[in-house]
């Protein structure tokens, strides 16, 4: 199996919660610095566009270059109600988070979220709620460096993310669909 593939499970599950939204479930969260248990709840019925793996993602290339240009979250849910980014999802197979732990690719992708989106929009003031997710299999959240990383994130930008309702969640995939 390849971060793809992994990528490619992850968003079929989103298309078919698009349809019937308790498909949401099975995206359940092991760590969320917000009450929610899983991507539904997040959600909560609205209707999304999902974007993956493509330069589409960034509506404001201009604005944060330095802070994200030329990156790409693997999969990002966008409100169809408001417009905005809502949720990104970074997927790790075996590779570490992109850039330093102080800089790395979550951080970035919270700091890009809390920049273009609204925590209430106006033009749908029960949007989508935001977060920033990292999808992968049990064993990469052991291993010492990515531990690491992900801890110092979500212990940093924690506080930050819950004063402006941001959730930082992780996704376990576990189960037989995602056996490496």
């Amino acid at each position: 199996m390849y971060e793809k593939d992994l990528e490619n499970l992850i968003c079929a599950q989103l298309h078919a919660g698009a349809e019937d939204p308790s498909q949401l479930e099975a995206l359940s969260f092991s760590r969320s610095t917000s009450a929610a248990r899983n991507v539904r709840e997040l959600i909560d019925g609205k209707t999304f566009a999902l974007l993956q793996d493509t330069s589409e993602w960034d509506l404001h290339r201009s604005v944060l270059h330095d802070l994200c240009g030329g990156m790409t979250p693997d999969i990002v849910v966008r409100s169809k109600h408001s417009g905005q980014n809502r949720i990104y999802i970074e997927v790790k197979l075996i590779r570490e988070l992109g850039y330093g732990k102080p800089d790395s690719q979550v951080v970035r992708y919270l700091l890009h979220l809390l920049a273009t989106s609204e925590k209430k929009p106006s033009a749908a003031p029960d949007d989508i709620r935001r977060a920033v997710i990292l999808a992968a299999p049990p064993g990469w959240f052991v291993v010492s460096k990515n531990a690491e990383t992900w801890n110092y994130f979500l212990t940093t930008y924690g506080p930050l993310a819950a004063a402006f309702d941001v959730t930082l969640a992780e996704i376990q995939l576990a189960g037989p669909q995602y056996a490496v």
